[in-house]
């Protein structure tokens, strides 16, 4: 009876998976784990620690609906097994990272949910050391450090890829900001339109990647906080070349000018072998209504490629603020600010192990 009871066990676990084909649909389960030990300086004190590295896990898959129409859908968590995880923003609790679910087919793709926008996305691929104390999110996108007001998710959103016309994509989201207090509406006070908006243009041509974004938050740190960026991407034989630049304004704070500022970034790979040599150099100008409120960020480091999945990387990172800027590195580690209000440079050195599933 026992044996018969297991074999019947077996049978209905087999059956579930062998169902949902039947019905057209499939589910994959993904991952990226990115540990990092991290050994750096704020310009006050320097330390030793483990970081997580955005590492995640998380849930796709698709339904086939006929006539070239699909269901699609992600849900994607943060996995926080350092002591670091920010609680407060909602790191390691359930779907808190890209989760939607939607249609695609011939016009494309509609989803909703929660998502990074398009302007965020479209210069994704000019970063070689993402998710690392060299980020270029430690500056690109960032007022100051952990205020990434242009590197941020829209909840409550629509997101729009098209097709790909001859190289040509387009993407488009809108966010809803509401205003969180159950009545199913968004705040209109100061009659003021909290929603948000972010497109990108993106143009491949063989080893030539060109694009185009543009955000609106209309309520976000301050009434006018947009964004505008251009970059593009080069490689030839081993070698990779990227850029971007971008003019951010993160609005009217009661300044005498908006907090608008340029960046400019620029990044080379070069592969030999197994290994990929990688440097990146960040500029940002001075804020309009603040004097001597630059940066620049400089990274350089080596990845050797265990396998296609696998790989080892090793870097050394730079944040130099001048006296009015606090950059440090968007990981987690904030730059010292001393009896002057002035935040020191923060420098580091880490080793990150990648694993993709």
């Amino acid at each position: 009876m026992q044996k018969k009871l297991l074999a019947l066990a077996i049978a209905g676990a087999m059956a579930a998976p062998l169902a949902a084909q039947a019905q057209g649909s499939n589910v994959t389960i993904y991952g990226s784990l990115k540990p990092s030990i991290d050994f750096v300086d704020n310009g006050d004190e320097s330390g030793v620690s483990v970081q997580s590295n955005n590492s995640l896990i998380g849930f796709k898959g698709s339904e086939d609906l006929g006539n070239g129409l699909k269901a699609i859908f992600q849900l994607e968590s943060q996995l926080d097994f350092d002591e670091r995880g920010d609680t407060d923003a909602g790191d390691g609790q359930w779907v808190r990272r890209d989760s939607w679910v939607g249609l695609s087919g011939g016009f494309g793709s509609v989803v909703i949910g929660n998502m990074f926008p398009a302007y965020k996305r479209s210069t994704d691929f000019a970063d070689p050391f993402a998710d690392s104390i060299g980020d270029y999110n430690n500056i690109v996108g960032s007022l100051a450090n952990g205020a990434d007001e242009f590197n941020t998710r829209f909840r409550n959103a629509v997101h729009y890829t098209s097709p790909n016309w001859g190289g040509f994509s387009l993407q488009a989201t809108y966010g809803l900001r509401g205003d969180g207090d159950g009545d199913g509406f968004e705040d209109d006070s100061d009659d003021v339109e909290d929603d948000s908006f972010s497109v990108s243009g993106t143009y491949v041509w063989g080893p030539m990647t060109l694009t185009a974004a543009y955000e609106d938050q209309a309520d976000s740190v301050g009434e006018g906080t947009k964004a505008f960026k251009i970059g593009a991407g080069y490689k030839f034989g081993n070698t990779t070349l990227a850029a971007l630049y971008a003019k951010e304004n993160f609005g009217d704070v009661g300044l005498d000018d908006d907090l608008e500022h340029d960046v400019f970034f620029a990044s080379i790979k070069h592969a030999i072998g197994k290994i990929d040599l990688a440097a990146s150099y960040t500029w940002a100008d001075e804020f309009d209504a603040i004097e001597d409120s630059g940066a620049q960020a400089f990274a350089v480091g080596a990845t050797y490629n265990l396998s296609k999945r696998t790989s080892i990387m090793a870097l050394y990172a730079l944040v130099k603020n001048d006296d009015a800027s606090f950059y440090g590195f968007d990981s987690g580690y904030d730059p010292f600010v001393d009896a002057d209000g002035e935040a020191d440079d923060v420098s580091g050195f880490s080793v990150r192990l990648r694993h993709n599933f």
